[in-house]
């Protein structure tokens, strides 16, 4: 059994993985070696697993790099966070290439070919999760998401956005009269939180999609576009996402339990290395 862990800033995301990913867990990230071993350890409670069934633990994210390279006795490898993305995606779909998508914190757009051995960064966006959080403090006054994700889905964008109809009365190229023109470009006085937090979402989810869109259509990956990561898994943002793939012609999918790509990614990884030696 290899385990995956992906150290992020907030949270420390674990899986097992045997001929298949078979378990999941998430845990706060207080210090680093701290939030892994305590994953490991609630991973192997959760699997009425012991320690000696860990052949190897695969680390990855941001905070990974400060960690030993043995933990608790296991010998521990270290997968770049990016490498680890574009494995876990394919992983993940069964594709032999996609454009995966990582959006957590920000946003990080990830070309993968020739099953993981050939993976390139092609861009991204600050524009993600933390700008969500940011926004939601000084506008809302919190930075809980599920509070701001329950109030979203009783707002009305109409009420802080302008639409394509509002400017100019018709349709534009593949625009609508219901979409967006500028985001917060109306906000009515009679705007209230629940207008404000649908506006923030729909800015992200907007800004996301279209980035996504032109980076398939630069990288001919149209039908094979692969939404991981936290944020993924907010379907007011995801669903946005997919839509403005689809008026441009781009297939965007996500995965069940998208959030564990990079964990998982890292995991194969590790997996298939021990294997070929």
């Amino acid at each position: 059994m290899i385990i995956g862990v992906d150290v992020g800033g907030s949270t420390t995301k674990a899986v097992a993985i045997t001929d298949k990913a078979e378990a999941y867990l998430t845990v706060a990230t207080v210090d680093p070696l701290a939030s892994a071993i305590g994953a490991l350890g609630a991973l192997l409670t959760k699997m009425s697993k012991e320690m000696v069934d860990i052949e190897a633990i695969a680390l990855t994210g941001g905070r990974s790099r400060i960690l030993p390279e043995r933990i608790l006795g296991i010998e521990a490898f270290k997968v770049g966070e990016l490498e680890a993305v574009g494995i876990g995606g394919l992983y993940m779909t069964g594709f032999s290439e996609a454009l995966v998508v990582s959006m957590g914190t920000g946003v990080a757009i990830v070309e993968v070919r020739k099953h993981g051995r050939k993976i390139k960064h092609v861009g991204g966006t600050g524009v993600g999760g933390g700008t969500i959080i940011g926004l939601a403090k000084k506008l809302l006054g919190t930075t809980d998401i599920n509070r701001i994700v329950k109030l979203a889905r009783e707002g009305d964008v109409k009420k802080v956005n302008l639409t394509v109809g509002d400017i100019v009365g018709r349709p534009i190229g593949i625009l609508d009269l219901e979409d967006t023109a500028s985001n917060f470009g109306k906000m009515s006085d009679e705007a209230g939180e629940e207008d404000i937090a649908a506006g923030i979402l729909c800015m992200v989810g907007e800004v996301i999609g279209m980035l996504v869109a032109m980076a398939a259509g630069a990288t001919g990956l149209t039908d094979r576009v692969v939404l991981v990561g936290k944020l993924s898994q907010t379907r007011l943002v995801s669903e946005k996402v997919k839509k403005i793939c689809e008026k441009c012609g781009v297939k965007a999918i996500v995965p069940e339990k998208g959030e564990y790509c990079t964990a998982i990614g890292a995991a194969v990884k590790v997996k298939r290395l021990r294997e070929t030696f």
